[in-house]
């Protein structure tokens, strides 16, 4: 049997926190009784800290999407 990788996982509380190139998630709360659900992930390609905006490189599909941290947590990768 293989063992699984585990992978760490950091709330970031403000845009600030992250760099160009940082792994992060971003998370979905659908209930108090269910985990988040992990909706986008990838690497930091820019932040807006004024407006709560961070764009990755989606590793689903290739492209570049923006997240809003109103709607969403933020979770670094390591």
């Amino acid at each position: 049997m293989l063992k699984e990788a585990t992978t760490h996982t950091t709330r970031i509380r403000s845009i600030s926190q992250l760099h160009r190139g940082d792994e992060i998630e971003a998370r979905l709360s659908v209930g108090p009784a269910y985990d988040d659900v992990v909706i986008r992930r990838g690497r930091v390609q820019e932040t807006a800290p004024g407006i709560g905006v961070v764009w990755i490189m989606d590793h689903a599909t290739g492209m570049r999407k923006a997240i809003n941290t109103d709607e969403c947590s933020v979770w670094r990768v390591a």
